[in-house]
């Protein structure tokens, strides 16, 4: 086990090359940067006012709140929290937790992403797996989500291009632009009396479920109010357009537990509290990560076997008996019940659908 401490100013710059197990890192009002690692390595120097931070294992850092922070590498998961600086990370090798910070830069995110609260611009290269985000301060800029997306509100402008489900929940803001593009399904809802233009394609259904909107009209460019906001929409699956709330509330949402190591643990010694915490700790991250990244698993197939489960059922209704029927629906029903996303009866039933 190894500390260090060392006094700074207000903003101090901090860089750290490589953290070569877990990171948890927490603004706080003191002017001092208090570095804590259960490895054999831990240096922290001040170099001209710039500190620079190296370790061989965890590490727990506390550090004041307006700091400027670099990192290049975190090697497994992260939580960092009450940070009013620019914070940049260059690449994760799992998940990534962040709450109550400023404006943030992220390369590569190789696990999921959670962001509750941002004061700045958020932007983000790369992220291999789902992000839910919440309460953006400045504007979103998401290069490459392999995943699904969950965003509530922001105040800027968003671009963004994701490889899954997207479920947004906006408010537009006068003069802000919006272009979002996903490989699967959109869901947006918006506030009543909103003013914004719509620009939208979607390569399965295109529903507007808007009140007083006649469904008649062109459903790919659409004006309410003053169209004061510009947002562009573009679907690999279905997209839906509403105001209203209900079973959609929560999907794609979840939320990423990374308790912090080295908990107080009264009348045990600092060592041995904190080799204790660190193994319930690492425990606790594996379950909580692997009931969460099931459970994401199993609410995705389920949305993809309804979706899929809709559209043959869609074409094979009275509407749409005439229709040519190929091989491709057999096989389609029956890997659906191979990967278990439906029932036997279900399959049973597109299956007679088809005769």
């Amino acid at each position: 086990m190894k500390f260090e401490t060392l006094t700074t100013s207000k903003t101090p710059s901090l860089v750290i090359d490589n953290v070569p197990g877990d990171l948890r890192l927490t603004g706080w009002d003191n002017n001092e940067i208090k570095a804590k690692t259960n490895g054999k390595k831990l240096e922290l120097v001040d170099k001209d006012g710039v500190f620079t931070l190296s370790c061989d294992n965890d590490l727990i850092l506390s550090v004041p709140n307006a700091a400027q922070i670099k990192i290049y590498n975190i090697k497994n998961d992260a939580s960092l929290r009450s940070l009013s600086g620019f914070l940049q990370i260059d690449s994760m090798g799992g998940d990534l937790a962040l709450r109550n910070v400023g404006s943030v830069k992220l390369g590569e995110i190789k696990g999921d992403l959670v962001l509750r609260h941002s004061k700045g611009d958020f932007q983000v290269e790369r992220t291999r797996g789902d992000a839910s985000i919440r309460d953006i301060g400045g504007s979103m800029q998401l290069g490459n989500l392999g995943g699904d997306l969950h965003l509530r509100e922001l105040q800027g402008n968003l671009k963004a291009q994701i490889g899954g489900d997207a479920v947004l929940f906006i408010t537009p803001k006068e003069g802000a632009e919006y272009s979002f593009s996903a490989g699967s399904d959109i869901l947006l809802r918006l506030p009543q009396d909103s003013d914004v233009e719509l620009n939208l394609s979607a390569s399965g259904n295109l529903d507007v479920n808007l009140p007083d909107f006649d469904k008649d009209q062109d459903l790919q460019h659409i004006t309410l109010g003053s169209a004061s906001a510009k947002m562009t929409l573009s679907a690999g699956g279905d997209l839906l357009v509403t105001t209203q709330s209900g079973e959609w509330d929560s999907l794609a949402d979840f939320d990423i537990g990374l308790p912090f190591i080295g908990a107080d643990l009264p009348g045990v010694p600092t060592d041995l509290a904190d080799q204790i915490s660190h193994k319930v700790e690492a425990a606790t991250r594996k379950a909580m990560n692997q009931a969460g990244k099931a459970g994401r698993k199993a609410q995705k197939a389920e949305r993809q076997a309804r979706r899929a489960v809709r559209m043959v059922s869609h074409r094979f209704d009275s509407n749409n008996s005439a229709e040519p029927v190929s091989g491709d629906e057999r096989l389609l029903i029956l890997k659906m019940l191979q990967e278990k996303k439906i029932t036997a009866e279900e399959a049973e039933n597109l299956l007679s659908a088809l005769e």
